[in-house]
């Protein structure tokens, strides 16, 4: 890249430098008000018209408008994110150049591995809250396609699965009565979630061990049955029998958000005077964290394990590409001291413009899906045909509610919340009252 058309890049890019978190602060600061149809007219602001971050915009408008109950909506946008990668998923030789010579946030934004993956299942919960249960299938087919090729893709890295989207598929699939498709996603769920417990942390739900345990006995696999008695020990679990005279309720809620990148920064100046910085992303947690949550009706309750984290996987799957992200900084690093040197050999004060501007657009990328959860719980109660008032409770304290709704023998009732921070409540859809769609009747579900 010559001289010139370097300085006046760099230029460009110095004008426009303004963090990823600068821009999104007032979107954040809405949801943490909130007030998501504020943080959802404030994300224009911020990511709209940034052909970059085409994909990250409709990601967070995605997240947003289902936090505001507009189901159809959300998934329109989060429709489009799943284009664009599909179409930017082989990066452009151009783009590639643009992080090797002057930033990595000039290049799209494609979505880490676990982003991607969790497009599909926030696809899948705005289908459950339309009653659309075979749409909701449908995205839980995607999701074993997607990884299918991230395990081809990822291979060596701890993130080649995500046990919650199995799990959440093969609850999809035995709501659906294809027992033999459940077993296989509980399955592969449970490998996943062991795969995954050293460096996640998070263990295979008793929910799961229960469906394992359940659906072996129900389709006569005794050897298999008896390895998970083993296994689970003693363990509550019903025969499949018992489970069609019982009602299902499952509480899946999204607590918190995902954690925010931050930029680690080396400045050094050298004996010639030159500026030299590298810039590297690292994640931040979020402060809040629930002890507990729980979904109860009546007298009858049931905890929420926590069944993803994705705050551990966003790191986790950071920490394993930092080498290449370092090597590209140091690239860059190198190709911007050649061109210091190609300046001031022409004049000292060229020398210092470039190295000046080569210094202040050395930028970490500081972009992710920051609407997402830190971490996922499920709950699943199972109770007696009848009528309940089912409340989401959070951190013990009660969150929400929905009234006198009538269970059916065998029926599968999903209700999906998201908490966010004290004070702010849920924003599940049916929060929201008379602005949010209305939802389906249960027996649709």
């Amino acid at each position: 890249m010559g001289l010139v058309p370097w300085l006046l890049a760099a230029v460009l890019f110095i004008g426009g430098c303004a963090t990823h978190s600068d821009r999104f602060g007032p979107v954040e600061e809405a949801l943490l008000a909130g007030e998501p149809e504020q943080a959802l007219e404030a994300v224009d602001g911020a990511l709209g018209g940034r052909e970059a971050d085409t994909i990250l915009y409709h990601l967070e408008r995605g997240m947003l408008r289902r936090m505001t109950g507009d189901y159809r909506g959300s998934n329109a946008d989060l429709e489009r994110a799943k284009g664009l990668m599909e179409e930017l998923g082989v990066t452009s030789v151009s783009e590639t150049l643009g992080s090797l010579t002057m930033a990595e946030g000039v290049t799209s934004y494609v979505g880490a591995p676990h982003e991607q993956v969790l497009l599909h299942l926030v696809k899948a919960f705005n289908y459950l809250d339309l009653g659309q249960r075979d749409a909701a299938r449908v995205e839980a087919l995607q999701v074993d396609l997607r990884l299918q090729v991230l395990a081809a893709e990822a291979e060596g890295s701890v993130y080649d699965a995500d046990p919650f989207a199995r799990y959440l598929s093969g609850i999809l699939f035995e709501a659906l009565g294809e027992r033999s498709d459940a077993l296989i996603a509980y399955r592969k769920a449970y490998r996943a979630y062991r795969r995954q417990e050293a460096a996640i942390g998070v263990h295979p739900p008793p929910s799961l061990k229960a469906a394992l345990l359940r659906l072996t006995d129900a389709l006569g696999l005794d050897d298999e049955h008896a390895g998970y008695r083993r296994t689970f020990g003693d363990i509550d679990w019903r025969t499949m029998a018992e489970q069609a005279r019982r009602a299902h309720v499952i509480l899946v809620t999204g607590e918190g958000l995902a954690p925010v990148k931050v930029e680690n920064a080396l400045n050094v100046q050298d004996a010639q005077g030159k500026l030299h910085r590298i810039a590297l992303p690292a994640y931040r947690s979020r402060p809040w964290r629930l002890e507990s949550a729980a979904l109860a009706a009546g007298e009858e309750q049931a905890p929420a394990a926590v069944v993803a984290d994705v705050d551990a996987i966003a790191r986790t799957v950071l920490e394993e590409r930092m080498g290449a992200i370092t090597a590209r900084a140091l690239a860059r690093s190198v190709a911007k001291n050649a061109a210091v040197d190609e300046a001031a050999e022409a004049h000292p004060l060229a020398g210092l413009a470039v190295n000046i501007a080569g210094f202040a657009s050395e930028r970490a990328d500081l972009r992710s899906w920051r609407t997402l959860p830190a971490r996922y719980r499920l709950a699943w109660l199972d109770l007696p045909p009848g009528r309940y008032d089912l409340t989401a409770t959070f951190g013990g304290r009660e969150g929400r509610t929905v009234e006198n709704i009538r269970l059916r023998a065998g029926e599968y009732y999903f209700l999906i919340d998201h908490w966010i921070a004290p004070g702010t409540g849920s924003v599940g859809g049916m929060q929201h009252g008379d602005k949010a769609e209305k939802p389906a009747e249960p027996g649709s579900r």
